[in-house]
């Protein structure tokens, strides 16, 4: 008898507590309390023996839902949980570094990196300049010949002129 009783009377008010769960902790508790203590009373007024002669008692007192919603008739307004949001912070306009506020080595590193950029192009441009200047001629390829086997040298071969015209009157 005393399992049964307590998994009806817990399992109402646990459902009881879920629906209380906007009040304060101390007003909640002290309603749980409050209720256990009558069913509690009610039991040993009436020596219930069975478990529907005790839900007999749940009901009268109300469902979990009658229950809560009497409680928070009888608490009243409920003071605000959290204070309302506040208004959004304008934006920061953008941080633009002033000359003094960089640090005093970044200027000397930026110079001396293009100074080496430059030291570096013109290096390049010498050596591909002093290259193609020492390059020798491109060498001449001999033709071939009409005659078979014989190949005559670049110079012999001499391209046909075309005729220039002449006038005549």
């Amino acid at each position: 008898m005393k399992t049964q009783y307590t998994d009806v009377v817990a399992e109402y008010l646990r459902e009881v507590d879920l629906r209380l769960a906007g009040l304060p902790v101390l007003q909640r508790r002290e309603l749980l309390a409050d209720l256990a203590a009558h069913i509690e009373t009610e039991r040993a007024e009436r020596h219930l023996q069975g478990e529907a002669e005790l839900i007999e008692v749940l009901e009268r007192l109300g469902s979990p839902e009658v229950v809560a919603r009497a409680a928070y008739e009888q608490a009243g307004p409920l003071p605000p949980i959290a204070a309302p949001p506040l208004p959004p912070l304008p934006p920061l306009p953008p941080m633009v570094a002033r000359p003094r506020d960089r640090a005093p080595w970044v200027l000397p590193v930026i110079g001396a990196g293009l100074v080496a950029l430059l030291v570096m192009l013109v290096l390049c441009a010498g050596f591909f300049a002093f290259a193609r200047g020492s390059q020798s001629p491109a060498p001449e390829i001999a033709t071939p010949d009409a005659t078979f086997g014989t190949v005559t040298p670049p110079e012999a071969t001499a391209a046909p002129t075309a005729p220039t015209p002449s006038i005549t009157g």
